[in-house]
């Protein structure tokens, strides 16, 4: 809240972290939790990780509802979670034989995988490499005053988007994908 003192603002800040487990807060890849599993547990967050490069290895083949997706490196997981408002935990891992990330809205899912050292990363969303920002979802060149990726390209608006944001510069292909897969 704007009108909340600063130092108030500064404590609550401060009261949160110090209820975060000991790994978070520590410099990158410190943070890591490794051979850690965040199961769902109920808190599986499904979102649209097509609209930051996610093109593979999502639920059921669909990376606009998906709460994973393949990635070729463990710093993917965490620059996502980091752009992803609702993400509080990512995973890093192996399923069908691909490296994947996975996110989540708590972390009630937690278990020690001992059995296959390694497997396993997670990280809480303040872990982070160092320099990360947060992601722009579709290409951030096409956006500007009232048109941006949720007026645009929001599936709501059907498998082309909203038409009345495409002309013959901007288009459903060039403005709803980043130039660059995941």
């Amino acid at each position: 809240d704007a009108a909340m003192p600063l130092w108030r603002r500064l404590a609550a800040v401060a009261s949160a972290a110090a209820s975060l487990p000991e790994a978070v807060g520590s410099e990158w890849p410190a943070c890591q939790e490794r051979d850690l599993v965040i199961r769902a547990a109920g808190q599986a967050l499904f979102t649209n990780l097509q609209g930051y490069g996610a093109t593979g290895g999502c639920f059921l083949d669909d990376c606009i509802h998906s709460d994973k997706f393949s990635a070729s490196d463990i710093t993917l997981c965490a620059k996502v979670c980091f752009s992803i408002p609702a993400c509080e935990w990512w995973v890093w891992g192996s399923e069908d034989g691909e490296q994947k990330c996975w996110f989540r809205t708590g972390d009630d899912g937690r278990q020690v995988t001992k059995e296959k050292p390694g497997k396993w990363t997670s990280g809480h969303k303040s872990c982070f490499p160092p320099g990360t920002t947060v992601l722009a979802r579709g290409n951030a060149k096409c956006w500007a005053e009232d048109f941006g990726y949720d007026t645009c390209c929001d599936p709501t608006h059907g498998p082309t988007g909203n038409i009345q944001c495409w002309d013959g510069v901007y288009t459903f292909d060039s403005c709803c994908f980043p130039p660059q897969e995941l």
